[in-house]
C-alpha cells in the first residue's frame, strides 16, 4: 500500500443536484409549453415521464457517490476499494474537475467532483496536489 498523498470523505453535492432538478424542470416546462401538431399530441406524456425518470436516476447517481477518495504518492486513485489511475490530467473549473480514470481491468470512470462535495480544507488540498510536479510535496 503507497502513502495517502490526499483523501477525504466526499458527500453528495447540492449545486449538482440543484443543477440537475432544476434543468429537467426548465426542459419540462418548455416540453408542456410548445406547441406540437395535433398526430403527435400523445406524445407529450411519455417524453415528460422519460425526462422525468431520468431526472430521478440522476439524482439517485448524486446520491451515491459519497464515501471516501484517496490519492497516493505515486498518482494513483482509491475509490471503494478499487485502484484507479488517472488517464489524462484532471480538467478543472472554478467550482468543479473532471478525473478520469481506469482500473486494472479496463474499466474507466468519468468523476465529477463539485467545489461542495468536500470541505473547503480539502478542495484546496486537493488542487495543490494536482498542480504540483511529480516529486514536489505539500509545505
Amino acid at each position: 500500500m503507497n502513502a495517502v498523498r490526499w483523501q477525504c470523505d466526499l458527500r453528495a453535492s447540492r449545486s449538482a443536484r440543484a443543477l440537475n432538478v432544476t434543468l429537467s424542470l426548465l426542459c419540462a416546462g418548455l416540453l408542456l409549453a410548445l406547441e406540437w401538431p395535433d398526430v403527435w399530441a400523445w406524445s407529450k406524456a411519455p417524453v415528460l415521464v422519460l425526462l422525468l425518470a431520468e431526472c430521478w436516476r440522476n439524482e439517485r447517481r448524486l446520491v451515491q457517490r459519497v464515501g471516501r477518495l484517496a490519492l497516493d504518492v505515486k498518482g494513483n486513485w482509491l475509490w471503494r476499494g478499487v485502484r484507479w489511475r488517472a488517464e489524462r490530467r484532471a480538467d478543472w473549473l472554478p467550482y468543479g474537475v473532471l478525473l478520469v480514470l481506469r482500473n486494472q481491468q479496463g474499466k474507466r470512470w468519468r468523476l465529477w467532483l463539485m467545489h461542495d462535495n468536500l470541505p473547503p480544507g480539502e478542495w484546496r488540498t486537493l488542487r495543490a496536489c494536482c498542480f504540483l510536479r511529480d516529486g514536489q510535496t505539500l509545505p
